[in-house]
């Protein structure tokens, strides 16, 4: 019961945070996606809603880099609290070893390694396919990009469109000119000295304004002209181009189809792009299991290091590691080099340094070969800060009187 109790308390100390960098990480990055998606309807236009389609097809992608930071940032602040309120030193006291308090957090680990081999190896393929499907919709249904000043244009329904000018973005139009066959077989010409576009959802609605409507009936020489001030003119959008299918890229193929590529070839993908996919995504999933090795460490190490260095230099190192596996990845699509020296070394060399930094901190809990470098760091930037006050003018004045 008492072990029992100390997992659980374990569980909760690393959970807070772990949830609380998730939420924070994936609001920060889907607020920046979400402001250059703005900026793109703002040119282009469309349907609000297709903005927050966007963004759900980039949950899955965002998840992936949120969990592995997540977790990492959840072990060190817990281990980080649990030392300085020297609940660490009563637990270690009273015989349980830093490896036995492990255990919650490593099956914490597990569940976080299925749960992002399911995100990276499934969900992200199918999902960045569709996310591109939307923008390229978005794209080639735009008015923008299918009308042009002084050329006819058939695309709209049916209608082959003239327009002699285009102001305010696409949307202030002059001198239209604008002919249809309607369902009768009548053949429909419409005038007139100026028009304004808007958007109902992917439908545009051409009103034109000061214009002649003229119709012609078929196997006749007579027509009818009608003159008006105003007219609404539905259109349907522009017929985009029917988006490529998926699985022309390697990201977009989920790990079963990455194998099967791999192993019977895939016509229009490379080789050495399937083998850097395949082993890019099982390093950066296994790698997850040896965060919390590193975090733990790093958490408890010494006292007088200050949080902010202890959470940089974690920050750091995991950002430079994801970086060099990602180096790691392009070499391989690029044939410079084989998958297991430029990311499987680096995996082991990961692996192999953070189980030896845990080793030390749970067999020797004196020796911590951390702690000379954090209080190196703290007192480096204590003397940068101190520096940059004194050469502040207000700092110099102060010390000149």
């Amino acid at each position: 019961m008492t072990f029992l109790r100390i997992d659980l308390y374990i569980l909760k100390r690393v959970s807070l945070p772990l949830l609380g960098a998730v939420g924070v990480a994936m609001a920060a990055l889907l607020l920046e996606r979400l402001i250059r998606l703005l900026d793109l309807f703002a040119n282009r236009g469309g349907p609000i809603n297709i903005i927050f389609k966007m963004l759900a097809n980039l949950v899955p992608h965002y998840l992936g880099i949120a969990l592995p930071a997540a977790l990492f940032v959840g072990v060190l602040f817990a281990s980080m609290r649990l030392s300085q309120d020297s609940e660490l030193d009563a637990m270690r006291a009273s015989g349980i070893s830093l490896r036995r308090l492990m255990m919650p957090i490593m099956s914490l680990t597990i569940i976080l390694v299925i749960v992002s081999g399911y995100v990276i190896g499934y969900l992200q393929p199918h999902t960045r396919w569709a996310y591109r499907a939307l923008v390229h919709l978005v794209v080639e249904t735009a008015w923008d990009s299918a009308i042009e000043r002084g050329a006819f244009f058939s695309g709209f329904g049916g209608k082959t469109i003239l327009i002699g000018d285009i102001s305010d973005g696409g949307k202030q139009l002059s001198q239209v000119f604008v002919k249809e066959v309607d369902e009768q077989g009548r053949d429909l010409v419409i005038t007139a000295e100026t028009g304004q576009l808007t958007r109902n959802g992917l439908t545009l609605v051409l009103t034109l304004r000061n214009g002649m409507r003229l119709e012609t009936s078929p196997g006749t020489d007579q027509a009818q002209a009608v003159a008006f001030e105003e007219l609404d003119l539905p259109m349907e959008s522009v017929a985009a181009e029917p988006f490529r299918s998926r699985g022309e890229k390697e990201s977009e193929l989920d790990f079963t189809e990455l194998l099967a590529a791999h192993f019977s070839g895939a016509p229009g993908l490379h080789p050495e792009d399937i083998m850097a996919e395949v082993n890019s995504r099982l390093i950066r999933t296994l790698s997850m299991l040896f965060l919390p090795l590193l975090a733990m460490p790093i958490g408890i190490s010494s006292r007088r290091a200050s949080k902010g260095v202890r959470i940089t230099v974690g920050i750091l190192f995991l950002v430079g590691y994801f970086q060099l596996l990602q180096f790691g990845r392009d070499a391989v699509g690029s044939d410079l080099a084989g998958p297991f020296l430029v990311l499987w070394v680096p995996f082991m060399l990961f692996a192999g340094s953070t189980t030896w930094l845990f080793y030390l901190a749970n067999s020797r809990p004196g020796a911590d070969p951390l702690a000379h470098v954090l209080e190196a760091l703290n007192d480096a930037i204590a003397w940068t800060i101190a520096r940059a006050r004194r050469l502040t003018p207000q700092r110099r004045s102060e010390i000149a009187e």
